[in-house]
């Protein structure tokens, strides 16, 4: 069966393009207009494939895949925070027991997949803020990542964790709070590259409250059998007192 046709319109964008909760694999003539909210490199064996998440106008978001072969074809056009429409494109499975997002589909590129820049004039946020109680408590599938907000509390120190298992020896690892606006306090645990850039921003910060946006992170039980969130290699984002409605309330 196929998908809905749904006709969209702005000042800056004409003609109809399919919302994502309609996308999946019975079509292969798919054309959607979305907003980059993410874009990170995977290793896959001897390649890497280019992974997205991308947000429509109705605030649906789906994870996107770029082959090794194609990355070259569509790098410069990709650009996060920017909207483009995206034509001509596979819609498959995701077959991952997590997911970036609750689509369990995702667009996957082909060599004659379009890709054009457009001015969309909107401000709209994409978050999928889930509340501490509600992970404290375990009703939250813990195999799709969400989005936490909060205030910053007990930063540890950044460690180096010897490990025979990585090529470098080891990895960085924080640990830190967030607290919400019921004084719920959550752990976060961030690992690699993520955690020194987070330790570095907090070093460096103008005020000594910090409101935090953690974005795609996974939640996994501690070795107390309480959950937390963590961070998934090249997906997760950070963002300290953002320039955001929601922060400034967390400030008042």
């Amino acid at each position: 069966m196929g998908s809905t046709m749904i006709p969209f319109t702005s000042d800056s964008c004409d003609g109809g393009y399919f919302r994502i909760a309609s996308l999946n694999p019975n079509m292969d003539e798919w054309s959607v207009s979305v907003k980059i909210l993410n874009c990170w490199s995977v290793s896959r064996g001897t390649g890497r494939e280019l992974n997205m998440i991308l947000g429509d106008e109705h605030f649906t978001q789906i994870q996107a895949v770029v082959r090794d072969e194609l990355i070259d074809n569509y790098l410069s056009r990709l650009i996060i925070d920017e909207w483009v429409s995206i034509k001509n494109f596979d819609v498959s499975r995701v077959n991952s027991i997590l997911r970036p997002v609750p689509h369990r589909f995702k667009i996957v590129f082909r060599s004659d997949t379009l890709v054009q820049s457009i001015n969309m004039c909107s401000s709209r946020t994409y978050f999928n803020l889930t509340e501490f109680v509600s992970i404290l408590s375990g009703i939250v599938n813990p195999n799709i990542c969400v989005d936490v907000v909060g205030k910053i509390v007990n930063v540890r120190e950044l460690v180096f964790v010897p490990s025979v298992e990585h090529s470098q020896g080891g990895y960085f690892e924080l640990y830190f709070g967030l607290r919400d606006t019921e004084c719920i306090h959550l752990e976060c645990r961030l690992t690699g590259d993520l955690a020194v850039e987070f330790y570095d921003l907090w070093k460096h910060r103008s005020r000594n409250t910090v409101i935090c946006i953690i974005k795609f992170v996974k939640l996994e039980l501690s070795q107390e059998h309480r959950w937390r969130c963590t961070n998934v290699t090249g997906s997760t984002r950070i963002m300290l007192n953002p320039d955001l409605s929601i922060t400034d309330e967390m400030l008042c």
